[in-house]
């Protein structure tokens, strides 16, 4: 069957756009924000969150919109476009989920990570640096939050949380963390996505992406050599059958007088241990772009992210934008990327 893509740039009048979708009789939703704030698109079409910084994940349940993200110093979620500020001073909302009635965000405040039940916050690791960037329920209503916290060994720690407090480490090889959780409910299996720092002759401990299903760690390779890359990232996870998907990028070194042909930071997916480039904008000191978060339908791959966007090196801003099987599309009309806007989450229904 064909594809039948949308290719043009977003309105701001709130229609679905159903009589174009990103893939046929499906609904893309992608959260993220622009220069006019926190939204997000449906099937390419803007839909603005009111008072909102910027958006970090989205869910759909019984037609219902729900997104987390900031609104000033506070973490918040909207339901369609209501908003709901949460506790906690400078709290940032990182991940959304919902299990019936209840509405549970993951994230953190200026006290640690925590994760937020209907409003009402649930501290998990306090008074030491911890955040906490994903979280997931099981069929059965066990509640998982992964993320990190510092060690009294100033290490990073990979962890997740069960039903509150409840902290596991995973292992990492020196530093790591966990950014997104995603359950394999028939065959009993988690998995979290993320980072561990690992050593390397060339570079001492670079980020080196890598997934872990259950507590079973899987580094994923770079794509090339650790002289040319600095390192990698694992940002969102999802899996299809007994494929694990990971969105996410490497990070390339730049070269004295080869300034504007190396560097920065360049999208990519990976499908269980093979490695996708994505196609990213123009070459600047920033790369090409990053991909945040990953979903699979109907046998089509759609990944969220910025990619750069304008005229030359100098010039080039960054743009939200998403790729269907490979393929760049950008999410606002901003031609040179100079308002900057971001997409950090999708779903699919």
């Amino acid at each position: 069957m064909p594809l039948f893509i949308w290719t043009g740039c977003a309105d701001d009048e709130n229609e679905d756009n159903e009589d174009n979708p990103v893939i046929p009789g499906r609904k893309i939703y992608i959260a993220g924000s622009d220069a006019d704030g926190a939204c997000y698109w449906v099937n390419g079409s803007r839909v603005e969150l009111p008072g909102g910084d910027w958006v970090t994940d989205i869910v759909v349940v019984d037609g219902d919109v729900y997104t987390s993200g900031t609104c000033g110093e506070n973490a918040c979620y909207w339901i369609n476009q209501e908003r709901f500020d949460l506790p906690g001073t400078w709290g940032e909302g990182e991940a959304i989920a919902v299990d019936g009635d209840d509405v549970y965000v993951a994230g953190w405040f200026d006290n640690g990570s925590c994760y937020w039940k209907n409003g009402e916050r649930i501290n998990l690791t306090t008074n030491r640096e911890s955040q906490a960037f994903a979280i997931g329920i099981r069929n059965n209503g066990d509640v998982y939050v992964g993320g990190y916290y510092m060690s009294n060994h100033h290490y990073y720690v990979p962890c997740f949380w069960k039903n509150g407090n409840n902290r596991s480490n995973l292992p990492a090889a020196e530093d790591g963390e966990v950014y997104d959780i995603t359950f394999d409910e028939v065959g009993n299996m988690r998995y979290y996505a993320g980072n561990t720092t690992k050593l390397d002759n060339f570079s001492g401990y670079p980020p080196k992406a890598c997934y872990w299903r259950h507590t079973n760690r899987t580094d994923l390779p770079l794509g090339g050599s650790s002289m040319d890359i600095y390192g990698s990232y694992a940002n969102g996870i999802t899996i299809d059958g007994d494929d694990v998907y990971l969105a996410g990028y490497t990070n390339r070194y730049e070269f004295y007088g080869e300034e504007e042909t190396t560097g920065g930071d360049f999208p990519q997916y990976w499908k269980n241990s093979t490695i996708h480039d994505l196609e990213g904008g123009p070459l600047t000191n920033f790369g090409t772009g990053v991909a945040y978060d990953i979903r699979v339908a109907d046998g089509n791959v759609i990944v969220v992210g910025i990619a750069t966007r304008g005229p030359n090196y100098d010039d080039s801003g960054e743009s939200a934008c998403y790729w269907l099987n490979g393929e760049l599309h950008y999410l606002d009309d901003d031609m040179s990327g100079e308002l900057g806007s971001e997409a950090k989450g999708v779903f699919i229904e």
